[in-house]
């Protein structure tokens, strides 16, 4: 379970009331826990993920390779999944309390970069990298231009620790 004690105050008070609204929807007539999740991954994500989105530091090979090929920050925990389970339980089970929830959000918030037609790969294999034929390659083992460009355009201001990645100090903007 992470660790709740490392986010700001701020940060768990916006986690708390994103998990309020999904509740509030899943406990609606004619609602399903999916619809209800996607509350958080379709709406609200983008007003937090800067905070909570790690970059795990793999990219697909493809992604490294295929320099016009469109690319996905991929949750290969499969947040969808394991919210959308994790709120049909609270709702069945009449949990209150957004602990868990928060604690899960942060854990699956972790991306590799990936190919579109990889992520749909993906999530055909239900996660599994090996049946979908995603490699991972460390993001230190990765040409200094080939990560400079996905640092620009897939880390910068869209993971909260793109700085730990930036390939030079120079390159921030």
């Amino acid at each position: 379970m992470t660790d709740l004690t490392a986010i700001s105050p701020d940060l768990h008070a916006s986690l708390t009331q994103i998990y309020e609204e999904v509740m509030w929807l899943a406990r609606r007539p004619k609602v399903s826990a999916s619809c209800a999740r996607g509350w958080y991954t379709h709406i609200m994500a983008e007003r937090v993920k800067r905070a909570i989105r790690q970059f795990t530091g793999s990219v697909s090979a493809e992604a490294v390779k295929n320099a016009t090929a469109e690319l996905r920050l991929e949750h290969y925990l499969r947040i969808q999944t394991t919210l959308t389970k994790l709120v049909e339980r609270h709702r069945s089970q009449e949990i209150s309390g957004a602990e868990e929830f928060i604690s899960k959000l942060i854990e699956c918030e972790q991306v590799h970069i990936v190919t579109v037609a990889e992520n749909y790969a993906a999530m055909r294999a239900k996660g599994e990298y090996t049946m979908a034929g995603i490699e991972l390659v460390p993001w230190d083992k990765i040409e200094l231009k080939r990560r400079i460009e996905l640092w620009r355009k897939m880390l910068r201001g869209s993971v909260a620790n793109a700085a730990a990645y930036a390939p030079l100090p120079a390159v921030t903007t």
